[in-house]
Formats: structure tokens, sequence, C-alpha cells
């Protein structure tokens, strides 16, 4: 009777490969948030793209109130805003696809989109 090895070189190849798609598939997820870019609406018309691979702040003063925005991280926030309750300072840094964050009485939006 023949002694049957645990691995393999057909199993040896086969988890090559699947590790080294497990890394690609990894590394893909990893730098994907590189790409997002938040598009802010105001006043339901005039939109603009604001990419969120490079820290900055940008200022909004052509909405009805001015609003400050922050980009830190690949994420983006409200950190000023001129309105009566700051309720959008409250919903911090949104980054992930589909999330986004209003100001309603300045009347600006951020959308984040992959």
């Amino acid at each position: 009777m023949q002694k049957r090895k645990f691995f393999g070189r057909r199993d040896l190849i086969a988890l090559a490969v699947l590790l080294a798609l497990a890394a690609v598939i990894g590394i893909f997820y990893l730098t994907r948030g590189s790409g997002a870019v938040a598009t802010v609406t105001v006043d339901g018309g005039q939109t603009r793209q604001i990419h969120l691979n490079k820290d900055a702040v940008y200022h909004i003063d052509d909405a009805a109130l001015p609003v400050t925005l922050e980009v830190k991280d690949g994420k983006i926030r409200f950190i000023n805003s001129e309105c009566p309750d700051h309720l959008c300072e409250g919903f911090g840094f949104i980054g992930s696809e589909g999330e986004y964050a209003i100001c309603m009485p300045a009347g600006v939006s951020v959308n984040i989109y992959g």
C-alpha cells in the first residue's frame, strides 16, 4: 500500500493560485477608496465634484447660507455652517459610496460616488 502525502503537487499549485487571487482582491479593496468622489449640489442645481484623495478645506459661498467642507483621509464632512441647528455638522465624516450629508437651510447636499 502506497503512503499518500498530505499535500500533493496539484494541491500546492491550487493553494498558491487561491492565495494570489486573495492578495489581488485584497489590494483592490484597499486601494479602491482613493477614487471616491463627492458630488456637492447647491440649491438642487449647481454641482461640483470633489475628489477625496487630497486633504483640503472647501468654502461654499454660493449657497443660501455659507458652509465649509473638510476632506481628510479620503472622507468629507461639514465643519461649519451658518444654519441655526448645525445638524449637518453632526453627520461627521462620510466616505463610502452611497453615503450622503445634507444641510437643508443652506441647500447643500454631499453625495459619495465610487
